[in-house]
């Protein structure tokens, strides 16, 4: 038996499933001040922009409209883990659009980490842009920043459904 042709092309696959009740969780953690500390550790800055874009945050710190924290909401200001909350922080309420948008970036920012040429290990979650392509009829596609070489660019496909959404990420080795 002749040994396999090796595929002709250095790729690598990377692919996340993420459950849409766990993303929400997090995000109404501490009356949804968590939301703000998300978005900061996973969101390059010009994800950031698009996050804000999309979902306008309110001028001013309120409690969040949340059927499960309403009874216990408390002004943001007695808030002991943010005794001074950045008026930025305290979007007027969580969306579901929201969480869905949230959870697609983690996904595919996983994935594209998976499909890293050294590996997730090796590259944080800021290293990674997920953005609608310009030239590639608005289709999603993460940009892998700081190579050596310059930025290298990778396909991505998202997918959601009901209460999951999935990522896969096609990126060179």
């Amino acid at each position: 038996m002749k040994p396999p042709i090796p595929f002709p092309l250095a790729l690598n696959i990377g692919t996340d499933i993420v459950h849409l009740p766990r993303i929400a969780r997090l995000l109404t953690r501490h009356n949804g001040t968590y939301l703000a500390r998300f978005t900061r550790r996973i969101l390059h800055p010009r994800e950031q922009a698009d996050f804000r874009a999309r979902f306008p945050l309110s001028s001013s710190p309120v409690p969040l409209h949340n059927p499960q924290t309403q009874s216990q909401a408390q002004p943001q200001s007695q808030t002991k883990s943010h005794p001074h909350p950045s008026p930025l922080e305290f979007p007027e309420t969580i969306t579901p659009d929201m969480t869905r948008w949230l959870a697609g970036r983690f996904a595919a920012k996983e994935a594209a980490r998976k499909a890293a040429p050294r590996g997730a290990a090796q590259l944080g979650w800021k290293d990674v842009i997920v953005r609608v392509s310009a030239v590639d009829e608005g289709r999603p596609e993460v940009v892998y920043l700081g190579a050596s070489e310059g930025d290298r660019l990778g396909k991505l496909s998202i997918s959601h459904d009901g209460d999951y959404v999935v990522a896969m990420v096609l990126a060179a080795g």
